[in-house]
């Protein structure tokens, strides 16, 4: 298969087959203009990729840009529905695509949205993608950052419940989070110097101790330290000032002590054209910042916009 060298060499995984995973991708190239500068591959099955191109009325893929995975022969394609069988071969997409990117095949991957819950019913048992690939990657210290050209965040905790982040916090996990996205924003996004905002966990950042310990015993004597040893941190601030100042313009990116504290406001401020990006991984992934849209799945009203941006910020990478 002849392939353009000079051109980012980037793989995506199908995602869920019952969301718009499947149609983002038909979209995406059915777009002549933005794939002629990129070599594109699927991770996925022409079957399920060629039924939804019949019912979005869009043209199909070629073959030879697709990465055949399997699909089993008791699988149907129900737009909407969680199912186990899809769930699997959400898992397989991943699993391929990033065993050939830790071959070197590809310089980096695109993950299109899954459903945890169809993946885990389907014999993978991770909370999402990111601990799934830093499993398969064998990476030590992973991060998730959300990020786009107004507003870029890394929750410190991820996928756990409300009730566990206090007791989930720690020096460790702080120094090695912030140590992970900073070296990341280095080397892949090319910041000198990042600038980096920590918010703090309690209303108005801990009020000085009166309103919980957390900023006062643990993550200020860290940023501290930190500082000390070189890095540009700040904070921690109170969120609910910090975003409606707008001072989290003055900064590279914003660390957020748990998931819905950081991922509300870069929906609010980035929906559509916000990427996930994987920090400290062993290959570079990027996806969009939405989820599978099972609700809109099969109805051709799937954004393929954040998925392009993905896209875009790889192949700057490149």
């Amino acid at each position: 298969m002849s392939r353009s060298h000079n051109k980012p060499r980037l793989i995506l995984t199908l995602g869920d087959p019952n969301g718009i995973g499947p149609e983002i991708i038909l979209k995406i190239f059915n777009d002549k203009k933005f794939v002629e500068n990129l070599d594109l591959t699927v991770a996925g099955s022409s079957k399920i990729l060629n039924e939804y191109a019949e019912i979005l009325n869009l043209s199909k893929i070629s073959l030879e840009k697709i990465i055949e995975t399997d699909v089993p022969t008791k699988f149907k394609l129900s737009p909407g529905k969680i199912d186990k069988l899809a769930g699997k071969i959400s898992g397989d997409s991943i699993s391929a695509a990033c065993a050939l990117c830790m071959k070197g095949k590809f310089s980096g991957m695109i993950t299109l949205p899954i459903s945890k819950e169809a993946l885990n019913k389907g014999g993978y048992d991770f909370p999402g993608h990111t601990e799934m690939l830093t499993e398969m990657t064998g990476s030590k210290n992973t991060a998730m950052i959300l990020y786009s050209k107004k507003f870029s965040t890394t929750p410190i905790t991820g996928h756990i419940p409300l009730s566990e982040v206090s007791k989930s916090l720690s020096k460790e996990l702080l120094f090695n989070k912030i140590v992970t996205v900073n070296n990341s924003l280095v080397k892949d996004f090319k910041i000198k110097n990042p600038k980096i905002a920590v918010l703090g966990l309690n209303p108005h950042a801990g009020d000085g101790g009166l309103i919980g310990q957390e900023e006062k015993k643990l993550i200020t004597p860290l940023i501290t330290k930190m500082n000390s040893m070189g890095f540009n941190i700040r904070g921690p601030y109170p969120s609910d000032g910090f975003f409606a100042s707008g001072h989290y313009k003055n900064f590279d990116i914003t660390m957020a002590l748990y998931h819905d504290q950081g991922l509300i406001p870069f929906k609010m401020i980035s929906f559509d054209e916000g990427v996930n990006f994987t920090a400290g991984l062993k290959t570079r992934r990027a996806s969009p910042d939405h989820g599978t849209a099972f609700d809109i799945a099969g109805a051709g009203r799937a954004n393929p916009e954040s998925t392009m941006q993905a896209i875009l910020l790889l192949a700057e990478m490149h």
